[in-house]
């Protein structure tokens, strides 16, 4: 038998439609009879396939697998579709379209925040990502971690959270101190300081920690210690503390009279103000004997009273450490340090004048001597420091301590006193020029009754000056027999006084019935700061306005000088003398001796001439 396929649709009344297959019987073509089909057999509906489920997908809904039936597909949690939905059972036995597919859903990169971490890299839906902030900083908002969880649409939940660097209060102050350093971040340190006066108890140094908290411990200022000052031989001394601010007294039992600082008060810089007192007799006028170092040498002209000087040399084979010059203070006292001769190998260099010296055994380079200029003097020449070499010889110059060149600058006031007829004079020296690269000098000296025009050349080397007479002329009411002799000069040696804060020109005026002159360096002359204007051309200028406006700051700076001078007087120590011929005087005097060229006495009688540079007072040591 024959078979053939063909499709046939029937109807039945609120039935659906559906695909038959009628089959040919003995060769003829199925039809329609009247009781029915001719050849009717059992009809079936037309079955579509498995239509497959994707991978992470599911057929949510299923109408049903036959013709005109229609599924519906979705994805597992996590993941999305991607192409139709829906698909239908054709005619043919096939289902429409093609299979979705199911693609797993991710979030993206959450990024890690500045300063911060994160922990877990799975950026796919359920999945959670911790951060937290790195050690130092911490996190902005009430907790430290946050936790972003991957939703189904694709977004990290939350929001990004932010980190900042760790912060310490400000660490507290500590009493008489201050604190250094203003960053207070996390890794950063600050330290503390005292006023002046007080000392750290130890060296502090605070760091900010990554908790917020400083770690280290608090120092404390402590007021500085300065020692005990001693008690003078014959005396006594009042205060026991000998801390910042501390004051102690001195006195002497009698009859010795203090010489020194009556008073002294513990300094911020450890070290006692004013000078050591010491208690002497009464009448006693000049310094102790310093004393002649072991394998040493001291060399003085003038005893030792007032204004002398000692100088120091060692014995070959030794060298000298200390002040290599000492000068007698007014409050009987010598400057700089009593040197020492130490035995060496090497051969005893040439000790220069004004200078301290301090001998170091230094291991890289061998014994090494350093030199230092006292005050008031600089270095000019030499080397500042000088090495022993293997052979005894040394390396270097001889250094050279001298005052400076300039020490005659214009327009300097040196104020003092000369002998004449064995009578103190008062003048003052004004120095009008002077020339750096010859050295020659031009002043004005005026007394009482003269002026004189002196002209020389300051030797630098010797410290020296000689001033030569090249005019002069009386003041009212004078005459100027004085001077009969034409080689009338003035020659002398310039000094710094110990504490360097000024300068002594001393010496000799060449000349009949004169003798030793003294003069200190003050300060600038007025003339310097005035300043005169020209009168209008028109001949309208008020005679007494200018006059005004000349004299009234001519007096302000002579007061200003005075009461300057007055201070300085005030700052000096004084001593207590009781061998003055007139009277005593305690009116701050400035001290010159120059007993080489006093031709009448001896050394061992040479006259320390004490005077104020005003001379309201003149007094004689005997």
């Amino acid at each position: 038998m024959r078979r053939e396929n063909a499709l046939l649709s029937a109807r039945e009344p609120h039935k659906t439609i559906l695909p038959v297959r009628l089959e040919k019987e003995d060769g003829e073509n199925p039809g329609c009879r009247q009781k029915g089909w001719l050849g009717e057999k059992e009809v079936e509906a037309v079955q579509c396939s498995n239509p497959a489920t994707p991978a992470h997908g599911r057929i949510s809904r299923v109408d049903g697998t036959t013709f005109s039936h229609s599924i519906v597909y979705s994805c597992m949690e996590g993941f999305f579709l991607t192409g139709s939905p829906t698909r239908q059972c054709l005619a043919n036995g096939t289902w429409s379209g093609t299979p979705p597919n199911c693609t797993m859903i991710t979030c993206g990169d959450p990024g890690i925040p500045a300063n911060g971490l994160r922990f877990g890299d799975d950026i796919t839906v359920g999945q959670n990502a911790t951060f937290m902030c790195q050690p130092g900083y911490v996190m902005i908002g009430p907790d430290n971690t946050v936790t972003r969880t991957c939703t189904s649409n694709g977004t990290w939940s939350g929001t990004m959270p932010a980190c900042q660097v760790v912060t310490c209060p400000t660490p507290p102050p500590i009493p008489n101190g201050l604190l250094e350093g203003s960053v207070l971040e996390w890794g950063t340190s600050v330290s503390y300081s005292c006023l002046p006066g007080y000392e750290l108890s130890f060296p502090a140094v605070l760091t900010c920690t990554g908790n917020g908290t400083w770690s280290g411990d608090l120092p404390q200022c402590l007021p500085k210690f300065c020692g005990d000052p001693g008690t003078p031989a014959k005396g006594r001394r009042e205060g026991r503390s000998f801390i910042f601010k501390s004051e102690v007294m001195f006195s002497c039992n009698a009859p010795y009279i203090l010489v020194g600082s009556t008073t002294r008060m513990c300094q911020e810089d450890g070290t006692w103000s004013g000078s050591q007192p010491r208690c002497i007799e009464p009448m006693r006028t000049t310094c102790e004997n310093p004393g002649t170092p072991e394998h040493g040498f001291m060399n003085y002209t003038s005893g030792f009273k007032v204004g002398s000087r000692v100088d120091f040399q060692c014995q070959q084979g030794n060298l000298l450490q200390g002040s290599t010059t000492r000068l007698c203070l007014p409050d009987l006292t010598w400057t700089g340090i009593q040197p020492t001769c130490i035995p060496h190998s090497c051969k005893q260099p040439r000790s220069p004048a004004n200078a301290d010296v301090m001998g170091l055994d230094l291991p890289s380079y061998g014994y090494t001597l350093v030199y230092t200029c006292q005050p008031g003097y600089f270095l000019s020449g030499g080397s500042e420091h000088r090495v022993c070499r293997s052979d005894g010889s040394w390396t270097g110059k001889v250094p050279v301590c001298r005052v400076p060149d300039n020490v005659f600058a214009p327009d300097f006031i040196w104020k003092g006193s000369y002998d004449y007829k064995g009578q103190k004079q008062p003048m003052t020296l004004t120095v009008t020029s002077f020339n750096a690269t010859t050295g020659k000098v031009n002043v004005t000296l005026t007394d009482s009754s003269m002026e004189f025009l002196l002209s020389g050349v300051y030797k630098r080397q010797e410290a020296r000056l000689m001033l030569l007479l090249y005019q002069m002329r009386a003041l009212a009411h004078s005459s100027l027999s004085r001077i009969t002799d034409e080689t009338w000069a003035m020659d002398g040696f310039v000094s710094a006084e110990p504490e360097g804060g000024s300068y002594v020109f001393q010496g000799l005026i060449q000349g009949k019935d004169y003798g030793q002159f003294g003069l200190q360096r003050l300060g600038l002359s007025v003339r310097e700061n005035i300043t005169l204007t020209e009168p209008e051309s028109n001949g309208s200028t008020n005679s007494s306005s200018v006059a005004v406006a000349i004299l009234v700051p001519f007096f302000a700076l002579i007061f200003a000088g005075l009461g300057f001078y007055l201070y300085k007087q005030r700052k000096t120590d004084k001593a207590q003398y009781t061998g003055c011929s007139v009277h005593e005087n305690n009116n701050g005097q400035a001290t010159f001796e120059n007993p080489m060229y006093n031709t009448n006495t001896k050394a061992a009688e040479g006259k320390v001439v004490r005077f104020d540079p005003n001379l309201n007072t003149i007094c004689t040591m005997v």
